[in-house]
């Protein structure tokens, strides 16, 4: 057999999502099921600012979702809101009140971090369906309390964990899990920023009466470890996420630095932390986030004995064989079940890694966007019984037992470990 320019490799789970699709050979005709109103679940939004507003606009392709009912402290950001929203909804300023809501099937919980515990126990209290944006809690003791509840119930909790989803992501896992990389011993993880992390303030016409020291931290909440576990748990967290997916299993301790180094601006969060995790059976994983420099932006880097992996942005990746690991699937073309393409290129040293999907179509050219929307098309066909649940309640408590393992090294200077009592 010739040797042809691209191997193939199997990467039946992102092909079986079964998210409801009409088969289409282009964006442009991207079409969806329509639903009966009397069949689609009734949900309310707690929290419509950027993320919330952001979920919205994503909510307009998953017609099995009706929103009914939204939240927040600032009528402007609820105005926003309903301009996204095709059909009228309830306004309420307290998550008590959404909660009491009548009907409703399940709730989205898109605020701060020092806020979900309360409004989580408060929506399993009202046997509601729970999507938690991450981190799960804004604490170790928070975050037990909440998996130990939900697991009593019949109700599904959800994290916002979406790139687990996204099918360049599924394909390098299906390439380490079918032995194409070898053992993995290191992986480092980075996302790094040229920005201040700084939202601005709105016009004081719309949040009248308001004081303005008292609002900067409303709006700035991730500045402040009064609400917010940082870098660690606003971007960390997802790639934790990936990682202990990849690996199969949750670190054993962690180090780490860090710092207010550069923005003196009055925050107490740090702008950036460089962190090393221990895994089981000695594999190393690295974690850093800046905010003064974007070259190496969103990354990922895998190291296997057989090959390295490069993810940039989860959008596009290479994988690297090592010159003394080059095997027979290597060097020739692999005819299997249709699903990840791999190009040969730069004589046999670097290869690019590209799902291949012909019935899958997606809504936006946005990889995040696409993530989000698969994110909620399976929760609704979870809630429907018709698919399993991608990313639950273990998958979110394991990732952010990791954040707080992480922001205790990096804040105390010390090694943190994973104790028994996290395996709750």
């Amino acid at each position: 057999m010739k040797r042809r320019d691209f191997l193939k490799f199997s990467t039946s789970t992102a092909l079986a999502m079964g998210v409801g699709l009409y088969a289409c050979a282009h964006k442009s005709e991207f079409k969806l099921a329509p639903v009966p109103d009397s069949k689609r679940l009734r949900i309310g939004i707690i929290g419509v600012g950027d993320r919330g507003n952001g979920i919205l606009e994503v909510l307009r392709n998953v017609p099995e979702f009706k929103v009914v009912a939204i939240c927040d402290i600032f009528d402007y950001r609820m105005d926003a809101a309903e301009k996204r929203i095709g059909n009228e909804v309830q306004r309420y300023k307290k998550y008590d009140q959404l909660l009491a809501h009548k009907p409703l099937d399940t709730v989205i919980i898109a605020v701060p971090l020092h806020l979900h515990h309360a409004i989580a126990m408060a929506s399993l209290d009202c046997d509601l369906h729970i999507m938690c944006e991450k981190a799960l809690a804004y604490s170790i003791q928070e975050c037990q309390e909440i998996k130990i509840k939900a697991k009593g119930t019949n109700k599904l909790f959800q994290i916002s964990y979406q790139y687990q989803l996204n099918p360049m992501f599924q394909t390098i896992r299906d390439l380490i899990n079918n032995g194409y990389v070898g053992r993995i011993t290191r992986i480092e993880a980075l996302w790094d920023r040229n920005h201040n992390w700084r939202r601005k303030l709105p016009d004081a016409s719309l949040v009248k009466g308001m004081d303005k020291s008292k609002l900067e931290r409303i709006i700035n909440w991730r500045m402040y470890q009064e609400y917010s576990g940082g870098l660690n748990a606003e971007l960390g967290s997802h790639q934790f996420n990936m990682i202990d997916n990849l690996l199969g299993t949750h670190p054993i301790k962690v180090m780490g630095t860090g710092g207010v180094d550069y923005w003196q601006d009055g925050r107490d969060t740090f702008d950036n932390v460089h962190m090393l995790f221990d895994y089981p059976n000695g594999t190393k994983v690295g974690f850093h986030s800046g905010t003064t420099n974007k070259y190496e932006g969103f990354k990922l880097k895998i190291y296997g004995k057989k090959a390295t992996v490069v993810s940039h942005n989860m959008s596009s990746a290479f994988i690297y064989p090592e010159d003394d690991s080059l095997d027979k699937n290597w060097k020739e073309e692999i005819d299997s079940v249709t699903g990840a393409s791999i190009k040969i290129i730069d004589n046999d040293k670097k290869r690019n890694i590209k799902p291949v999907e012909k019935d899958m179509v997606y809504p936006s050219d946005n990889f995040m966007y696409n993530a989000t929307w698969l994110l909620y098309k399976n929760f609704a066909a979870a809630i429907n019984g018709e698919e399993e649940l991608k990313l639950g309640i273990e998958d979110g408590y394991q990732s952010a037992i990791a954040v707080h393992m992480a922001n205790k090294a990096v804040r105390q200077s010390e090694i943190v470990s994973w104790l028994p009592e996290y395996d709750v």
